[in-house]
């Protein structure tokens, strides 16, 4: 009863999306990058037969997360092919080019027939789901064709459904995982809590990636241009409540305090969506600011504020911060705070935060700082303005905790490598 219940939600689900997708582009994305990707799949698997493995991101973030496993896969075992699929257009769109995979492609939606085609289809050696994405008819075929399914970086909380009323439809889910390779001690003791000792703690795979983007990162000259010696605060995947902060800031940001008001030296701001009717009011809205594609034979020091407006500089740009306000907080959740934190940056977020482990970590050591307000974010800043131990100390714990926690890649390779013999 409740997988036919599930099934006609994915129905519902598609059918939405149609109707959504007449006036949002990204719904437009989701449904034409589907088209006709069965026979895409069939023809490049009979040009390209093999051991493969399938690897699943549900966006950008769990693309970050599997990049490193897909490489030591690459690195160790040349010979395995790599099929990756995304589930949204801001992972797809962003890396349907990226050369360590050999077919990219979107997944279809979880209904049994897509689910059943596609397994036969592409006859995977094993699965390798990132993160999460529990698609319940995806890893039911995965099970029936005796299909070796792996979660890597997984993570699990009390409240979530495979725990709850339905809790017994999503524990056959569950089962269908050959092993759980997971982020913490708590989901693991939770998975075990409730019969399953097929998980093994290996840590986040995020943390071996930022830290292999900061021993590779090249400088950029322009933004060291930008900077020059000032002080310079850093809004990275920011949503239009993160960007309001760094608005009032950028224009005054001690104003509440007794001390003689002065703006901050430079603001660097990196939108979480580049879209150009935002861009556009952003650059109005913001004082002698100027957008990353109009750097040309401008000085940049002469601005006060630069805005991004281009996907892939964000992660090595971090290095180049004082302080990072990271996007998403007022709303569902946190971006990735680790590719601050790698170079030594102190951290800093909105009140939902919650869900993210690295983040209540950082926060309880001192390296990363929860606001709820303009205020709070202005009293901080003006502290690490004007404290400079205060400062680099909380960057030192923000650095320390990155590189402690390195190695999930390794820990998770030690264990897969039998099987890609």
């Amino acid at each position: 009863m409740i997988h036919l219940i599930y099934n006609t939600g994915i129905w519902f689900y598609v059918v939405a999306i149609r109707v959504v997708s007449l006036f949002n582009e990204k719904a437009k994305l989701w449904l034409r990058g589907r088209k006709d990707v069965l026979s895409k799949i069939e023809t490049w698997r009979k040009q390209n037969p093999g051991k493969l493995v399938w690897v699943h991101c549900a966006s950008l973030g769990e693309f970050e997360q599997g990049r490193p496993v897909m490489e030591a896969i690459k690195r160790e075992r040349p010979h395995v092919k790599i099929m990756l699929t995304f589930f949204s257009p801001s992972g797809y769109e962003v890396r349907k080019n990226y050369s360590g995979a050999d077919f990219i492609c979107y997944l279809l939606a979880d209904t049994p027939a897509n689910a059943r085609r596609f397994v036969e289809i592409v006859q995977p050696a094993a699965a390798l789901i990132i993160k999460y994405e529990y698609w319940a008819n995806y890893f039911f075929e995965c099970k029936r064709q005796q299909i070796p399914l792996y979660i890597i970086s997984g993570i699990l909380r009390p409240e979530q459904r495979f725990f709850g009323l339905f809790s017994g439809f999503w524990k056959k889910v569950l089962k269908c995982v050959t092993h759980f390779f997971v982020q913490n001690v708590q989901t693991q003791s939770l998975l075990q809590q409730h019969g399953f000792s097929n998980v093994t703690f290996t840590g986040d795979t995020r943390f071996d990636r930022v830290s292999e983007i900061a021993r590779t990162a090249n400088e950029i000259h322009e933004i060291i241009q930008f900077k020059g010696n000032g002080f310079c605060v850093l809004g990275g995947s920011t949503w239009e409540e993160d960007e309001k902060i760094l608005m009032m800031s950028s224009r005054n940001p001690d104003s509440h305090l007794d001390a003689k008001p002065r703006k901050v030296a430079k603001v660097i701001l990196v939108p979480h969506e580049l879209i150009e009717t935002k861009l556009s009011t952003l650059s109005t809205q913001l004082p002698n600011s100027i957008r990353w594609s109009q750097r040309a034979g401008k000085d940049l020091r002469t601005y006060d504020v630069l805005i991004v407006d281009t996907i892939g500089l964000l992660s090595s740009i971090y290095r180049y911060a004082d302080m990072a306000l990271i996007g998403g907080g007022f709303g569902k959740g946190i971006h990735n705070i680790l590719e601050a934190a790698v170079w030594g940056v102190p951290v800093v977020f909105g009140p939902n935060y919650q869900k993210f482990d690295e983040a209540k970590q950082l926060v309880e050591r001192g390296g990363a700082f929860a606001i709820r307000s303009s205020e709070e974010f202005n009293r901080l800043l003006e502290r690490c303005m004007t404290d400079e131990s205060f400062r680099t100390k909380a960057g030192e714990i923000a650095m320390g905790f990155v590189t402690e926690s390195t190695g999930a890649t390794e820990r998770v390779m030690r264990q897969l490598m039998g099987f890609f013999d």
